[in-house]
């Protein structure tokens, strides 16, 4: 069809956004960004610079850091160039591989996301299972890319790249087909939300179920290190679901109101739906920037391997540097410490010494007996939860 012959809308033409809307949104997305990426490589470079890291659990997560590192690396920018300017600037290439790369990444991490979840309850609830191999780990991650790729092969397949010239405007842009598209996006939030979801809550659940069974069993013996790592567990398991239902909702929000607009044939959405597409798909680039804080930094195996690393030793031994320069020298002080007298300590006859040798034999009695009822919290620090 001609368009050259009818004038594009006047009130319709914007170009791009004003200067001072698109500042703010970089500023939201550039320290978003920087955390994201430096996270995400942390979690890599542990894992491959530590051999006791490189656990079958932890090159999963490794992963998914590395799609969580790509998401963040590629796809905000391809998101903020879109939002910007009216017309597509991507060009067909763009159209073509904008939705396709950003689902890729984002199945392949909630992929991996899935499996940790399962990894966890073969490991303390189902200890008689087999458990994740190297060699199984390896090749669970090439089935999670290969599936993102599949999964996301319709976008790159059922989006065209158009130009309608106009009498007073050039319009470009990227068409999806509202045959196929609309209804695959309800494929899209299942794989995205609704079946890790799914999964998380039956595997923590239970995992959180035999945690409680096995506080009943030793609460007799007040086993104080059984109930406080149980309150930690729980702890983890609600920031997990809670962290992934609060970003990933808005997502699925949007993509029933994007088959909302698309089988009534609206072609513009109102400032109020905009805002809300913008704010969903910041929430997703925000699950890939927070996931190595929740699914390694919250580990203590990771503390320790990242405490261990050059230059954040050298950062901390700076920092104390600094702290003992500030404080300062009093005369006085030193004075009245040199001159105070050192406390004796008081000589033990031998029917206390006898006695406190005694107490000493039932605690260690009783601390090999609870060790034995401890092995489930033993594995659980072994293996580091999540």
């Amino acid at each position: 069809m001609d368009f050259s012959k009818w004038d594009f809308p006047q009130e319709r033409i914007w170009w791009r956004k004003s200067d001072f809307e698109m500042a703010c949104k970089i500023c939201t997305f550039v320290p978003l960004i920087v955390f994201g990426l430096y996270g995400n490589f942390m979690m890599v470079y542990l894992i491959a610079r530590n051999r006791a890291l490189r656990t079958p659990t932890n090159l999963i997560i490794a992963n998914m850091a590395v799609a969580d590192f790509l998401t963040l690396l590629i796809c905000p920018a391809m998101f903020m160039i879109n939002d910007f300017y009216q017309n597509y600037q991507l060009g067909c290439v763009g159209c073509k591989l904008e939705g396709f790369l950003v689902m890729v990444f984002l199945i392949t991490a909630v992929l991996n996301l899935s499996v940790v979840s399962y990894d966890r309850l073969t490991a303390i609830v189902l200890p008689m299972e087999t458990r994740l191999t190297l060699r199984a780990g390896k090749i669970l991650i090439g089935c999670t890319w290969l599936a993102g790729v599949l999964l996301a092969l319709p976008l790159a397949i059922y989006r065209e790249y158009r130009v309608r010239v106009w009498r007073n405007f050039k319009e470009r842009y990227c068409k999806e087909n509202t045959n196929v598209l609309p209804k695959y996006w309800y494929v899209l939030i299942t794989v995205l939300v609704w079946l890790p979801l799914s999964i998380m809550l039956i595997c923590y659940s239970a995992i959180f179920y035999k945690l409680d069974r096995y506080e009943k069993r030793v609460m007799s013996r007040e086993h104080p290190l059984t109930v406080s790592y149980k309150r930690s567990v729980a702890k983890t398991l609600f920031i997990v679901v809670i962290v992934f239902v609060a970003l990933r909702l808005p997502f699925t929000i949007l993509v029933v109101l994007r088959a909302k607009y698309f089988y009534t044939a609206q072609t513009s959405w109102s400032s109020g739906m905009q805002f809300f597409w913008y704010f969903s798909q910041y929430l997703m680039f925000v699950n890939a920037a927070v996931n190595p804080i929740i699914y390694g930094f919250n580990n203590e195996n990771f503390k320790r391997a990242y405490a261990q690393i050059a230059c954040v030793q050298r950062r901390r031994r700076a920092a104390a540097a600094a702290t003992a320069n500030r404080s300062h020298y009093c005369c006085y002080c030193e004075f009245m410490q040199r001159q105070r007298p050192t406390a004796k300590r008081p000589e033990q006859s031998s029917e206390q010494i006898t006695e406190t040798a005694a107490k000493q034999s039932k605690q260690l009695q009783k601390t090999t007996q609870d060790n034995a009822d401890a092995s489930l919290v033993c594995q659980l620090d072994a293996d580091g939860f999540i």
